[in-house]
């Protein structure tokens, strides 16, 4: 699978630089570097009123784009080996957020659910794009949910991965978050630290060498200050019940039954409130089923967005 293709190409590009002396950073670059070229993605960056955003985008001409929205804390390259698995006919976007990756992280910026849709809408404005496919995990389906209800002469069909946005059942994170007061996800500056948001985050771990895990705790330490930020903001308009139950969209729901981070049975509840919803489980599967299988997430929206005309 994809992901042993990474751990492949990791080991490998390891053992060259290892011979000719170069560092763990152009270990990582190159990794990435290599998923990117794999899913046939260039990064780009456009300057919008609010600040830049940097993205990811492919060549290929269509007229409705597949739009892909990371989660909270991630970044555009989440999406690499999903978007290497899907239809190659597609025209594939992924983008960091405002307040993640690349894009502007200010901490004066609002980084409300609601705004994020409003910079997203300005972003596909600036691109000239009309028509899309958008696909979102965790805060990114929020966001990606918020912005298919306002927009919908825009949205083709709405994809939720382990979606934020409606709770049923308290998840292991929200319970041990209440519990010890630590939240997984913030101050990760040490290695158990990132293995810890590793562990909550995915069912299925990647081997991750030291010398590029270093790279990952210096990069998610030196964001801990606009990520508390981003996370207050978000939170303060999550609850979208009322959007949801409001929707006209083509939607799909795809969850991990073993989401530590969102309980499997707020997919259930979306599958409910969404009127003519699909909803696909991944039994053995985490918070983010595009990373730990992209083939097989890949393929269902594929199979999914081949009936909607």
């Amino acid at each position: 699978r994809l992901m042993l293709k990474l751990l492949v190409k990791i080991v490998l590009l390891g053992l060259v630089l290892n011979l000719v002396g170069c560092s763990a950073q152009i270990l990582y670059t190159s990794t990435i570097e290599s998923q990117r070229n794999d899913a046939e993605l260039v990064s780009r960056s456009i300057n919008l009123d609010f600040g830049n955003i940097s993205y990811l985008e492919n060549n290929t001409k269509d007229s409705v784009t597949i739009v892909l929205l990371h989660g909270f804390g991630g970044d555009k390259d989440i999406w690499n080996e999903f978007s290497a698995s899907l239809d190659r006919s597609a025209h594939i976007i992924a983008l960091d957020l405002p307040g993640h990756g690349k894009s502007v992280s200010s901490t004066n910026l609002d980084y409300s659910i609601s705004h994020q849709a409003v910079m997203l809408e300005a972003f596909l404005k600036a691109k000239n794009i009309e028509k899309i496919h958008i696909v979102g995990n965790s805060m990114g389906g929020a966001v990606a949910l918020k912005y298919a209800a306002g927009y919908p002469h825009r949205v083709k069909s709405l994809t939720l991965i382990d979606a934020l946005g409606m709770i049923k059942t308290k998840s292991e994170y929200a319970i041990t978050f209440e519990k010890t007061g630590i939240n997984s996800f913030f101050d990760i500056c040490t290695r158990a630290a990132y293995k810890n948001y590793l562990h909550m985050s995915m069912e299925k771990e990647p081997y991750i060498p030291d010398m590029v895990m270093d790279i990952l705790v210096a990069d998610k330490c030196a964001r801990a200050e606009i990520e508390k930020v981003v996370f207050k903001d978000m939170l303060a308009d999550s609850e979208l019940s009322a959007v949801a139950l409001d929707l006209k969209v083509p939607t799909l729901i795809i969850w991990g039954a073993k989401d530590r981070v969102l309980h499997i049975d707020n997919a259930h509840l979306f599958h409910k409130t969404i009127n003519g919803s699909q909803l696909v489980v991944f039994r053995e599967l985490g918070h983010v089923p595009m990373l730990e299988d992209a083939e097989a997430s890949a393929g269902v929206f594929d199979r999914f967005v081949s009936h909607i005309h």
